[in-house]
């Protein structure tokens, strides 16, 4: 008997030690409203992956908890009660655990990540009542759960911008661009760093035939933002009526979300559309004053339309550097040298262009189903190995540019070693924004210096949800 004491209460304890973590669990999802946010000093991308560790630890805890007592019925010869209600909502609870889990693997993202954001709020939802039936003394951290689940979902709503934007494709017939541009209260914009995202979402007029569009969609670092003296006078519900920014997406449309954006631009209905903003996000809110004293030297890396969370950056530290990229160095790789067009024109004629080495991987073959941003650029970027080290052509400024454009790939030992060996004798900062791969080969490089006893801040932008 105190054998089956134990053996049951090791059981239940793996189950309440799980369901009592589910109150940290969702406020770990939290975008902006969150103590967490403010103890840490991390934005919402920054705390992503240890909402990650954390449900794949309570899966684990829930696992053991069902399988034991899966167990403990058949070794008993209690089958007739898998009939209760107890114990078919824990099996219910059991298996929206598991969906969970495997329909938030990176394949499953990188495949459709609609696919995977309807699924994550529908079951996130769903679980909350189902554990609040099955046991009662779960409840209190099923109703903490689900305080925080709401008031996330009110402050979100409450959070959006109306906004017309404007969406357009660039001309070039392989791997368009896509731009997205439209005006936002300044208002909105108080606690905007260079280098933050915003989430866009389709106004509830337009879900009349597909409600799931609603959804916010990807992650988008706005690549430019002006700020025109002149103030709106449209009284539009969905034109801001205050002093307003202009704000500039670029996005490369591959599926699911991206291509439904793609398909708003091509489609013939007249533009501006009617979208909602919500943000800024990002951990740039959280970064050192970069332009103080203290770095000496900063390099930002960035592969492909990464350069919208880099360039930016760029522009601006060349402001506060009283108009010199003196100590601060832009690589980029691009596949195709129209790529940089945009780039250009955002830093403009007097952004310290001459601190911008951009790197022209080439061309490769076209055909074949692109898989996301990091699987459609590694390769293009940082060959198949995806190391990024070697393969560095010859360079030249071109004229009235005063940008250094290479053919080949970015040597980033070659890179890190120059910017440690140039600006070393203070603090360096190190950003990247580009695939996987490139942020892994570039931290190799980093650590290395940091091995030799360099002072350096660090930050890879990259999105794992």
């Amino acid at each position: 008997m105190m054998i089956y004491v134990d053996y049951l209460h090791l059981t239940k304890r793996f189950g309440i030690v799980a369901a009592s973590q589910l109150p940290l669990h969702y406020l770990l999802a939290a975008k902006s409203w969150s103590p967490i946010h403010h103890l840490t000093r991390m934005s919402h991308e920054e705390l992503n992956p240890y909402h990650r560790l954390l449900g794949r630890i309570l899966i684990a805890l829930f696992s053991c908890h069902a399988t034991l007592y899966i167990n403990f019925y058949v070794q008993s010869n209690l089958l007739h009660r898998f009939g209760s209600q107890t114990v078919i909502l824990g099996l219910i609870a059991i298996s929206i655990f598991i969906l969970l889990g495997t329909s938030s693997l990176a394949k499953v993202r990188d495949y459709s990540y609609l696919l995977f954001l309807t699924l994550h709020v529908a079951l996130s939802l769903t679980i909350l009542p189902v554990l609040w039936f099955h046991v009662s003394h779960l409840r209190v951290y099923i109703a903490e759960s689900a305080l925080i689940y709401i008031l996330l979902i009110i402050q979100r709503n409450l959070s959006q911008t109306p906004t017309l934007a404007t969406l357009s494709l660039s001309p070039q017939t392989a791997h368009p661009l896509l731009s997205i541009s439209f005006p936002l209260p300044r208002s909105k914009l108080r606690s905007y760093t260079p280098g933050q995202h915003i989430y866009l979402a389709l106004p509830p007029r337009s879900l009349l035939k597909k409600p799931w569009e609603k959804l916010r969609l990807n992650p988008f670092t706005i690549a430019s933002v002006s700020d025109p003296l002149s103030t709106t006078t449209n009284t539009s519900p969905t034109t801001p009526s205050t002093k307003t920014a202009h704000l500039t997406l670029l996005i490369r449309p591959l599926r699911s979300s991206t291509a439904l954006l793609k398909s708003l631009a091509q489609s013939p209905e007249p533009s501006p559309r009617p979208l909602l903003i919500e943000g800024p996000y990002g951990s740039a809110s959280y970064f050192p004053d970069l332009s103080s004293a203290d770095f000496s030297g900063i390099l930002l890396v960035a592969g492909g339309v990464g350069a919208t969370f880099t360039l930016p950056i760029y522009a601006d530290l060349h402001r506060k550097r009283g108009g010199s990229s003196g100590g601060v160095k832009m690589v980029w790789s691009v596949r195709r040298r129209g790529e940089v067009e945009w780039g250009l024109e955002t830093v403009g004629e007097d952004g310290g262009r001459d601190g911008i080495e951009v790197y022209v991987t080439g061309a490769r073959q076209e055909g074949g189903e692109q898989a996301g941003v990091e699987l459609e650029e590694r390769a293009g970027l940082l060959g198949e190995d995806g190391d990024g080290d070697g393969g560095e052509g010859p360079a030249g400024r071109q004229d009235g540019s005063v940008v250094a454009f290479h053919q080949g790939r970015p040597d980033l030992r070659a890179v890190v070693g120059e910017v440690f060996e140039q600006y070393g004798e203070g603090k360096v900062a190190v950003l990247v924004c580009g695939p996987v791969g490139m942020g892994r080969a570039l931290r190799r490089e980093v650590g290395g210096w940091v091995g030799r006893g360099k002072e350096v801040f660090w930050h890879a932008e990259e999105f794992g949800w």
